[in-house]
């Protein structure tokens, strides 16, 4: 009997190439005029209400627990690799941006929390319908305790953590069933989600909440406040996932190709944003709305387009994974390739 074909979930890359897409332009309206203007305030509402949570449903989806060393030691080499890397660009760029010893710079905060979500994953396989209560439970409140911020990525580790536990459980099976889902129950989340959208940004929420990177305190809102603040978010990420993901197809194509090289286009997306920032920030006096709107989608079309190609991701894996082998070597036996989910993915951002 011949071996079983491995079908590769082309929904599942589709879903990631339009989130790395939407990672990039929303760092690009930031480098423009950050939330301080309408023009990318509107937008970046929309982008930030869903896109990181949806992002880390589907690492949690791709996470597995097998070879979780080595797993946990290739975000770590990326997290140092690139935390030194931006270091010399920000230098050499004679950019604004501070670096700190505890907090990873800017962009590499998922590295770190990823980091973190997988140390948890053993335990989220042992137990998974407790842990999906408990990370729900931790992110609600995470806001009460001051030091949660910034540091070491915990804010935003804990905030996303229901995100990650749910893909790593359900994930799978609510890929399946979520295109499935009835034309009225998709419509009625798209709705939803473009409510919760528009009134975000007629409250000029302030974009920390979307970020889920600082306490409550330092929001100015109370406890009890907050932790209904955060806790209506969340549900509305979940919402917006659900309504994104029922649009999602299962087809082959460019996106699905950036969706599987989605990890360099993130990891080196920065260096663009800074090197453009100067000019970027100019746009709105020079090209108006409509022009500056354009000009970000040309430069998220063309950063994508290039750090998607086959040589990046080759050069990003090669880089991480080829480390952790040369390091593991002395220490590890020689074993078997791990063979892909039958879906065909692979742990990836």
């Amino acid at each position: 009997m011949p071996p079983a074909v491995s079908v590769r979930n082309h929904r599942l890359d589709v879903a990631k190439g339009i989130l790395i897409v939407l990672v990039v332009l929303g760092h690009v309206l930031e480098a423009v005029a950050s939330w301080e203007a309408r023009t990318t305030r509107l937008p970046l509402t929309a982008i930030y209400m869903f896109h990181m949570p949806a992002f880390v449903f589907l690492a949690g989806v791709t996470a597995k627990a097998a070879n979780l060393a080595k797993r946990l030691g290739t975000f770590a080499v990326l997290l140092l690799a690139f935390q030194g890397l931006y270091f010399v660009a920000v230098q050499l760029l004679g950019a604004n941006r501070t670096f700190s010893l505890t907090a990873p710079f800017w962009i590499l905060w998922f590295l770190l929390a990823m980091i973190w979500w997988f140390l948890l994953l053993p335990v989220v396989r042992r137990f998974p319908k407790t842990s999906v209560a408990v990370s729900v439970l931790i992110a609600s409140v995470s806001g009460v305790i001051e030091p949660v911020d910034y540091t070491l990525s915990l804010s935003r580790t804990l905030v996303f953590l229901p995100f990650f536990v749910i893909g790593a459980v359900y994930g799978k099976r609510l890929l399946a069933a979520v295109p499935r889902l009835p034309a009225a129950a998709k419509a009625s989340c798209l709705a939803v989600a473009a409510a919760v959208w528009l009134l975000l940004y007629r409250l000029d929420i302030d974009q920390a909440w979307l970020y889920g990177s600082e306490p409550f305190g330092r929001l100015d809102t109370p406890d009890l406040q907050g932790i209904a603040v955060r806790a209506g978010l969340l549900a509305a990420a979940g919402i917006a996932t659900i309504g994104f993901l029922a649009l999602v197809p299962d087809r082959t194509g460019v996106l699905a190709a950036v969706g599987r090289r989605s990890l360099a286009v993130f990891v080196l997306h920065g260096f663009v944003v800074l090197s453009l920032r100067p000019y970027l920030q100019t746009l709105l006096d020079t090209a108006g709305s409509a022009g500056t709107l354009a000009v970000c989608l040309l430069v998220t079309a063309a950063t994508v387009a290039v750090f998607g190609l086959p040589f990046f991701d080759a050069a990003i894996r090669g880089l991480s994974q080829g480390t952790v082998e040369l390091v593991s070597r002395p220490f590890t036996r020689r074993r078997a390739p791990e063979p892909a989910d039958s879906d065909g993915s692979r742990t990836s951002l």
